[in-house]
This record gives structure tokens, sequence and C-alpha cells, in this order.
């Protein structure tokens, strides 16, 4: 018997609630069609973040 599974991962930055020039990080899993999204109590400036790629820009500690 063969079985198939689905994962994903997709992070991303809410900018509608963005306070301070701070948008906010989540992260939502998939798994089998089954989606969790989840806070990752994180923020990150929004000229800092990479809309194309899913990540902050930079690799200093600030920018997570």
């Amino acid at each position: 018997m063969k079985t198939t599974a689905t994962f994903s991962i997709l992070f991303w930055a809410d900018f509608s609630r963005a306070k301070n020039n701070q948008a906010s990080i989540y992260v939502r899993i998939t798994v089998n069609g089954k989606r969790a999204t989840i806070s990752l109590k994180r923020k990150v400036p929004v000229s800092d973040w990479d809309v194309h790629k899913g990540r902050s820009r930079g690799t200093n500690q600030n920018t997570l």
C-alpha cells in the first residue's frame, strides 16, 4: 500500500497590523491539507522583510 503525505511551511510578516514600523512574524504549517497558524512572538522592521523570499534581510542579530 502506497501512502503520500504533504508538508509545507510558510513564513510571513503581517504588515496590516504593523506598529512603529515593526511587523509581527507568523508561520503556517500545513500537513496533508490541515493548517496551523502560529505567531512567533517576534517583530521585524517593515523595511527589512523580503517579501519574495519570505524572510528578513541581513545577517546581524537584530534581523532575527
